[in-house]
């Protein structure tokens, strides 16, 4: 009885150990693949579908291959589409070295205003009145609950502690659509996939300033951070702030200035003709991207939120590259900092050899959104 009882332990420790080899080479391979094998036993339908575990082991490694989400220009409108998802909009991914993926397809009730880079997977669109979240590995698509209120800034963020997705929303309130200088109400999705009925949740504190309506935030630190909206001409609390940021933690606001030691005077940083800015997540911290046009690029990292402190990284000479070259910064890859562009061209700058070099797209890269492949699911799905 005690050799068989051994025997018992032996093929268990045995099934163990292939599971965590399997568990290992599966996380290897692409969304698209992986959803071919959820069929082929039930070990692997969970593993694919259902474990957390697999599934950040997956999202880790692909982690370290980004892809990027090109958008068409146009898109298809369909008035008398039953269904009411009246616009259709083609996307192609692409890895970072410009190699195309199978075109994604995605219809929505009215045109896309902006797509927010990948937060753990999973992308946001926006419209005037709602948010969808999307996560095109697995080609599937969310449209939050409706808002009467327009949006006034929106951003996604990634609670590790809890495991899951918030999106939140920024609106005027409607007593002070008048005003430039007035608090956003602000309210909370909790991505639950495994509950259905979900709504907006009231934070009971507001948003201090006005924010850029469509503009690009950034999600580091479990903290989203928008940039505030200087061509309001609202009033600061402070000369020189210039972010809001909102923790997904506490779900409280907070302001953050501007780097000390800027390299433009105080009367050019609010002219995007002149000087433009951008928030950027790199390797998992909140970076400031400077542009100063024909001149140079500066890169801040913010080292200090609660205090403002800043540190400058590095510096680019963009003095003898074409000014429609160099767009916003999208990742890093490497020793390489990508920058997209107004054209089909990516921009390769690489921090060690102080050299630039360029990668043809198929189209555009003006409306380029980064992401990494995830299995994560949604609660329902659309398209």
């Amino acid at each position: 009885m005690a050799i068989r009882a051994q025997n018992r332990k032996e093929m268990v420790s045995q099934l163990a150990r292939n599971n965590i080899i399997v568990a290992d080479i599966l996380s290897r391979l692409p969304v698209k693949t992986l959803l071919r094998f959820n069929s082929v036993c039930k070990l692997w339908h969970y593993m694919i579908d259902s474990s957390l575990g697999f599934q950040a082991l997956h999202y880790d490694r692909s982690q370290r291959k980004p892809r990027f989400l090109l958008r068409w220009s146009d898109f298809d409108f369909q008035p008398l589409e039953s269904i009411g998802c009246r616009y259709v909009y083609n996307f192609i991914p692409t890895d970072t070295e410009g190699n195309m993926f199978s075109p994604i397809q995605v219809k929505v009730q009215e045109p896309v205003k902006l797509v927010l880079p990948g937060c753990f997977g999973l992308l946001c669109l926006a419209t005037e009145t709602r948010i969808y979240v999307f996560n095109p590995s697995t080609r599937r698509l969310l449209a939050l609950p409706y808002d009467r209120s327009g949006i006034a800034g929106f951003g996604i963020g990634y609670l590790s502690s809890a495991k899951t997705h918030k999106i939140v929303r920024l609106n005027i309130p409607r007593q002070s659509r008048t005003s430039s200088n007035c608090k956003l109400e602000c309210s909370v999705f909790t991505l639950l996939p495994e509950k259905r009925g979900l709504k907006w949740r009231a934070v009971k504190e507001g948003c201090p300033y006005l924010v850029e309506q469509f503009g690009f935030p950034a999600f580091a630190n479990e903290t989203i951070y928008w940039k505030i909206d200087l061509g309001q001409h609202q009033a600061l609390h402070r000369h020189n702030d210039f972010i809001v940021s909102f923790k997904l933690s506490d779900e409280k606001f907070q302001t953050i200035t501007h780097p000390d030691h800027r390299t433009d005077t105080p009367r050019h940083w609010k002219s995007p003709t002149r000087h433009s800015t951008q928030l950027v997540e790199l390797r998992g911290h909140l970076y400031m991207v400077e542009t100063l046009a024909l001149s140079h690029v500066a890169i801040w990292r913010l080292t200090n939120p609660e205090n403002s402190i800043w540190s400058k990284a590095c510096t680019i000479d963009i003095s003898k590259i074409s000014p429609k070259f160099v767009g916003e910064l999208q990742c890093v890859k490497g020793t390489e900092i990508i920058f997209n562009s107004g054209t089909r061209l990516l921009l390769y700058y690489d921090e060690e050899k102080k050299t630039f070099r360029r990668k043809i797209l198929p189209c555009s890269a003006e409306n380029l959104t980064i992401y990494c492949e995830s299995l994560t699911s949604l609660t329902t799905s659309q398209g």
